[in-house]
């Protein structure tokens, strides 16, 4: 029987099964037996999966996850990277959509850096990084999208839950998951809450900004400690009923509610004015009280009707956005030194409101036993975004007042008309997928304040992409792809307010913003065995009219906009490779080089250089529930048009037990970037008038554990799977929301 045994497995390996298995190991082969028919076949799933579109990072299966915000836990996903101001970059592009459970919050992509922050890792299940989304989605986006589910589709009859409790230095909290389902009616839920307050998160921001034109104020140095907390409450369901054998209707809400403080009054905000020969000429000191929050709300409805057995169906859907986001503040002159300030007293609030309804149709025709599939659809979207930005300046708080011209109050329109068509074939081992979608775009902006004229336009694009694969056997293909994405301008771009935080610092937006386009074409080999496997591929990336940030000086003022005067060129190489070493213990490693060019309309204006961005994984799990978790990695010097950003490092490690029956009680501990009290992140940009160095030092170090218990009871059924609503436009290129005052 031994024999047996080890045909089996070589027979396993050899033909390239999905099932790698084992029984589990003893000291010894020798004088060990088995049974064929009590052989339990074990597999871990994969903690990354990828097939050259799209790669999957299962977060649940990262003990190292546990007591993390989710923030964090993105610094782990390949094509993901995260800089000392939590902005982050999909494969070094900053412009991409955010969805939940595979449908786009608005808000969340205008306010990822509040909420990811205090949203704890526990809250998502999985992450999937979407890089080369077809005619089916939105045009925008020119970096992709980033799909968080935090609900899993129930297939079975039954019920499941999980409890989890978590207490580290970043976030205590807790979380509540279950699904179910009846008969025809099927129900899943979560609800999340974190505290962010008992230890709170602390970092220091230290730039200097020189012009070179000027002696008597020709450095200027802020300093700025901040110590934020904050509480976070998220929850969301869906529920599914078949009508009948073809008919099946879903609904679906989300909502999600940050609220924080800055410094809390307890910090000083320090600006020093220096000459060419770096003497002192001015100083002040503020000290800073301020708050944040942040509220997002997604309700949809959709119902798919299916009209015969190959498939073919139609899917109707709608989809409702509101998103709430405020940041206000005071600052209180304590110290003066060389300079006399009008208005000791200053406070600062701004507030973005967005609604936003859509409407979609689809249809998916399959034919040809599956091989040839026809899509085409059309979608709907009315979205209003408004801005309001008060600035109020007295000698104290009793008696400050705003002026007009401290004030702000826009409305963004955008309404989007799309309609699409899209073929995927298969002949033989090639296999082909086109695409095209057109979108009208009706856009403007309404100037309720100030002498500003309000300005209408329309936009029409269209859009198409297309993608070639070779199969040289069931794991192993290569993939030749094209795609173009469009992004249009986010209201924090085009609003021309322009607020104050520093002295003779003001960052403004830019009302004549123009659409960019993005074209990529990217060659892609992969080959996923049983034991081991990745993929290898090149990439090569245009943007002409990209949304550039730039800076320039005037009256010793630096001022920073947007403008659409780059020329963005990346050239990447990139890879990720996945390594079963025995059966329980994984090796994944993935890895990009990419060499970034940039250039605009004024000549000086160019840049370019190599970034290295690389990760590793370990996991190993025993029979006896411990699993471990091991995790680094780096990314090196990023460069922009006027500048770059240095490069960082990260690492952590994570270890679980399971307990009870069916393994229904996890305990977890973990740690990350421990070995240091703070990680330093610097920017820096320079022209030929400009030179400017920021410092950001963040204690992001953690240590925490955390509980997770499972309960309930499934059985065997199949359901329907249903369709819905994706939104992913909009740019996230300088729309960012403020981490604080910095």
């Amino acid at each position: 029987m031994k024999t047996k045994f080890l045909i089996f497995s070589f027979l396993l390996i050899a033909h390239g099964s999905t099932l790698f298995a084992a029984v589990e190991p003893t000291d010894s082969i020798e004088g060990a037996s088995y049974d064929l028919e009590d052989l339990v076949v074990t597999a871990d799933k994969p903690l990354v999966q990828s097939d050259g579109a799209k790669l999957t990072y299962n977060m649940k299966e990262d003990p190292s996850s546990k007591g993390n915000t989710l923030i964090d836990a993105l610094r782990k996903v390949p094509m993901v990277s995260i800089d000392g101001d939590n902005n982050i970059s999909i494969n070094g592009q900053s412009n991409f959509k955010i969805y939940v459970n595979g449908k786009e919050d608005p808000a969340l992509t205008a306010n990822y850096k509040n909420i990811f922050r205090a949203m704890p890792a526990d809250a998502i299940t999985k992450v999937e990084v979407i890089t080369e989304p077809g005619a089916k989605y939105d045009a925008e986006g020119t970096a992709g999208i980033l799909n968080l589910v935090t609900i899993t589709d129930n297939s079975t009859d039954g019920y499941f839950g999980t409890v989890s409790a978590t207490f580290s230095k970043s976030q205590t909290g807790g979380s509540l998951y279950g699904r179910m389902k009846k008969g025809k009616l099927s129900i899943s839920a979560n609800a999340d809450y974190a505290n962010g307050s008992i230890f709170k998160q602390k970092n220091e921001y230290v730039s200097e900004i020189e012009n070179v034109n000027s002696f008597s104020n020709r450095f200027q140095t802020s300093r700025n400690q901040q110590s934020i907390g904050f509480d976070y409450i998220g929850g969301g369901i869906k529920l599914s009923y078949d009508l009948s054998d073809k008919d099946l209707i879903t609904a679906n809400g989300n909502i999600y509610c940050v609220n924080g403080f800055l410094n809390d009054g307890n910090s000083l905000f320090t600006t020093t004015i220096m000459n060419a020969d770096r003497v002192k000429v001015a100083e002040v000191a503020r000290a800073v009280d301020a708050s944040l929050s942040n509220t997002g709300i997604t309700a949809g409805a959709s119902w798919q009707h299916t009209f015969d057995e190959a498939g073919r169906k139609t899917v109707l859907s709608y989809l409702f956005n509101h998103g709430y986001s405020r940041l206000g503040g005071s600052f209180t002159s304590v110290r003066e030194y060389g300079m006399q300030i009008t208005s000791p007293y200053q406070w600062m609030q701004s507030k973005d409101l967005s609604n936003e309804h859509t409407v979609q149709a689809d249809y998916i025709n399959p034919f040809a036993d599956g091989d040839h599939i026809i899509e085409a659809g059309a979608k709907a979207v009315w979205r209003r975004n408004n801005g309001l930005y008060d600035n109020i300046k007295g000698e104290n708080q009793g008696n400050a007042i705003a002026t007009p011209s401290d004030q702000s109050d826009i409305m963004q329109i955008q309404d989007i008309y799309a309609a699409y068509a899209s073929y995927n074939g298969k002949f033989g081992n090639v296999s082909t997928n086109a695409g095209v979608r057109y979108e009208h775009t009706y856009m403007g902006i309404d100037y309720r304040t100030g002498d500003i004229p309000d300005f209408r336009n329309r936009l029409n694009d269209i859009v198409p992409n297309a993608a070639l694969t070779y199969s040289f056997s069931m794991a192993s293909n290569i993939r030749l792809a094209y795609q173009m994405r469009i992004s249009r301008p986010s209201l924090k771009q085009v609003n021309p307010y322009q607020p104050e935080f520093m002295p003779n610092f003001i960052e403004t937006g830019n009302p004549g913003l123009q659409s960019e386009k993005s074209n990529k074409v990217s060659l892609t080999y992969t080959n996923f065995g049983t034991v081991a496997g990745g993929n290898i591929g090149i990439e090569y990336a245009a943007i002409d009219n990209a949304i550039s940030p730039f800076y320039y000086t005037k009256d010793d003022i630096t001022y920073e906009s947007v403008a659409n005067i780059g020329h963005d060129r990346r050239l990447a190489f990139f890879g990720f490779f996945n390594w079963t070493i025995i059966p329980r213990m994984q090796v994944s490693v993935n890895a990009r080089l990419t060499r970034q060019m940039f250039s605009s309309h004024t000549p000086d204006l160019k840049n370019c250089g190599w970034n290295l961005n690389y990760g590793a994984n370990w996991n190993y799990s025993l029979a006896s529930g411990f699993k471990f978790n091991l995790y680094g990695g780096q990314n090196t010097r990023n460069y922009n048009l006027q500048g770059y950003s240095n490069g960082w490092y990260y690492y952590g490690l994570g270890v679980s037990k399971d307990f009870l029956k069916e393994n229904a009680l996890t305990v977890s501990i973990n740690a990350n970037n421990f070995l240091q009290s703070h990680t330093n992140y610097i920017s820096v940009v320079a022209t030929d008038n400009l030179r400017t160095s920021s410092t950001y030092k963040n204690h992001n170090w953690n240590v925490g554990f955390s509980l997770s218990w499972n309960f309930g009871s499934l059985k065997s059924d199949v359901k329907k799977t249903d369709a819905s609503i994706n939104n992913d436009d909009k740019s996230s290129v300088g729309g960012k929301s403020q981490g604080g005052f910095n």
